[in-house]
């Protein structure tokens, strides 16, 4: 049985919806995002779906939950952003083939073409915000005066202990409060237009990836010779002892030189990008069968002595413990 409210507006709506019943509820989840799977994982628990929706222009925010333990498969996302930031409980997804685990401290950002399965916990609940594709990139290469390429890279999992995302999760959740206080603002184009502009402009510069991934990415085409040199040498000797004096010496600059160029170019100091290179490292061994069954021993090949942090950096990298990284390689 389905019991909701809805009030329309000219430029979006506002609703309640509420259901317990599987197919019900899969079809009013479809008609704000796409078409999915939806399956309870254990049949005994009773469905709980709760959804609260508003929508602006180009954006439509949510708080939502199942009330139950449910899979849920959109398979490859259309064309919008979806970002999910878990305000109880948690929810295991697989993203394009990684499994990622998201929970209050840890949200979400899914792009056009994503591959996306998601397991909700059964006192998970969300705040979700879909963005459009077309004015989200419009956007985007306004701010930057670079033609868009695809999609904008966002970061598949952020933390949310990180100021900027914190703030515009906090951003975002006003203006979706202001909206159910007062739904008719969606019909107020310059209001609209103000709260989508401010949305826009702190994703694509606040969130992991955006702009900065497209400056990024520019910057790596115009590395200076020996920023290029000291990143090849890194990658062909990781599994050996360097130092920025080892690295300055091989590529023929001093090493304040290499400090700042890597700085400049790559947004990083020589020994950090050295330590993410080597977190990769480590993560390609412990999803390989044939490399040794222990997280401490291929932690430490790789230079990480310190297991509670390597476990702690790994987990707010790649979203998963190391020992459960190596689960999933057996």
């Amino acid at each position: 049985m389905m019991m909701s409210t809805h009030t329309a507006h000219s430029q979006g709506q506002s609703a309640l919806y509420r259901s317990s019943d599987l197919d019900e509820t899969r079809r009013i989840v479809a008609g704000i995002y796409c078409e999915h799977r939806l399956d309870q994982t254990r049949s005994r628990d009773r469905l709980d779906y709760r959804h609260v929706h508003a929508r602006m222009g180009d954006f439509s925010f949510s708080q939502m939950g199942y009330g139950a333990d449910v899979r849920v498969e959109p398979g490859t996302l259309g064309q919008f952003y979806l970002v999910q930031v878990p305000l109880t409980g948690g929810d295991r997804m697989c993203v394009d083939g990684v499994t990622l685990a998201s929970d209050p401290l840890h949200a979400s950002i899914h792009g056009p073409g994503s591959g996306l399965g998601m397991n909700w916990s059964a006192d998970c609940s969300k705040f979700v915000v879909r963005v459009e594709r077309a004015p989200l990139e419009r956007h985007s290469v306004a701010l930057s005066g670079r033609e868009a390429k695809g999609p904008v890279g966002f970061r598949s999992l952020v933390d949310l202990q990180e100021v900027t995302i914190r703030s515009w999760v906090a951003t975002a959740q006003h203006v979706f409060a202001e909206l159910q206080r007062n739904p008719a603002l969606a019909d107020e184009p310059l209001v609209r237009t103000q709260f989508e502009q401010m949305l826009m402009t702190t994703m694509l510069s606040w969130l992991p990836g955006g702009l900065e991934a497209r400056v990024q990415q520019d910057r790596r085409m115009l590395l200076p010779r020996h920023v290029k040199a000291a990143e090849d040498y890194m990658r062909a000797h990781s599994d050996q002892a360097l130092t920025v004096d080892t690295l300055a010496h091989e590529v023929g600059v001093s090493g304040r030189t290499l400090f700042e160029g890597f700085r400049k170019f790559l947004g990083v100091s020589p020994m950090r990008y050295l330590r993410d290179l080597r977190m990769e490292r480590a993560r390609h061994d412990l999803l390989d069968p044939a490399q040794p069954r222990s997280v401490t021993l291929i932690a430490t090949h790789w230079g990480f002595y310190q297991l509670g942090r390597f476990a702690s950096d790994y987990r707010r990298r790649f979203g998963e413990q190391p020992h459960e990284t190596m689960a999933r390689g057996r």
